[in-house]
């Protein structure tokens, strides 16, 4: 099944944001929005939960999230979407959802924690990436944004097997099985999606999640989109 989205030249570019979008591709996105958008409030509201209860782990609640919604949105994106204006309105949408109990200080406490806004800046990461990288090249998109889904979740879920519930240990400082389960898991995606440019950029971002400091869930996406970029500038 091909794409529905292709990556332009500059010229085309130009065309779609100076000068028109077609309505029925508008009216086709909304359409195949909607289920789309209502499998992820049933992953975020309902299933999540479910996990959560069933663990009594709200970081595997967390991870699902990454999972069930996050990478199954970044994979169907161009195969389901003719622009990116209906999924970056979706992301915005649930950037903000996940935001406003934070703000309001009612948590849902099934996967958010006081404080910790992992999953508002993943939200967020996905807004940008698709609405900057759209027309651009959208692979450079839907890689960073597994990178972050995919990647980061099976580091998480193997700290926490190995080092214990990451709700009470300790901070797992330096390189480990867990970055070494993202590289393993990032590189093939990084290459399926950007060739040599995203396999490398997925050694970077597995390196990077051992560091502390800024959130993963943009040093991961943002980090991961900057190096595929400028090595595909530089001919990689």
């Amino acid at each position: 099944m091909e794409p529905l989205v292709r990556s332009p030249g500059l010229e085309e570019i130009y065309h779609h944001f100076g000068v028109t979008v077609r309505p029925e591709y508008i009216v086709h996105d909304f359409v195949v929005a909607l289920p789309l958008f209502i499998l992820v409030l049933l992953v975020v509201y309902v299933f999540s939960r479910a996990v959560y209860h069933l663990t009594g782990s709200n970081y595997k609640a967390r991870k699902f999230i990454h999972f069930a919604a996050g990478a199954v949105a970044a994979v169907l994106a161009p195969y389901l979407f003719y622009t990116p204006f209906v999924f970056a309105t979706i992301s915005f949408i649930l950037f903000l959802l996940v935001y406003f109990p934070h703000k309001k200080g009612s948590l849902l406490y099934w996967f958010q924690i006081e404080r910790k806004y992992g999953e508002v800046y993943f939200t967020f990461a996905f807004f940008a990436l698709f609405s900057i990288f759209w027309y651009i090249d959208i692979n450079i998109a839907v890689a960073s944004a597994l990178f972050v889904a995919v990647g980061d979740g099976v580091t998480g879920l193997v700290k926490e097997r190995y080092y214990g519930r990451r709700e009470e240990e300790k901070k797992v400082k330096g390189l480990n099985l867990g970055n070494l389960a993202m590289l393993l898991v990032s590189v093939p995606i990084g290459y399926y999606y950007c060739g040599w440019a995203g396999a490398i950029a997925a050694v970077f971002v597995s390196i990077l999640e051992s560091f502390e400091g800024i959130d993963d869930n943009v040093t991961i996406p943002f980090g991961s989109a900057a190096i595929i970029s400028l090595l595909k500038v530089l001919g990689l």
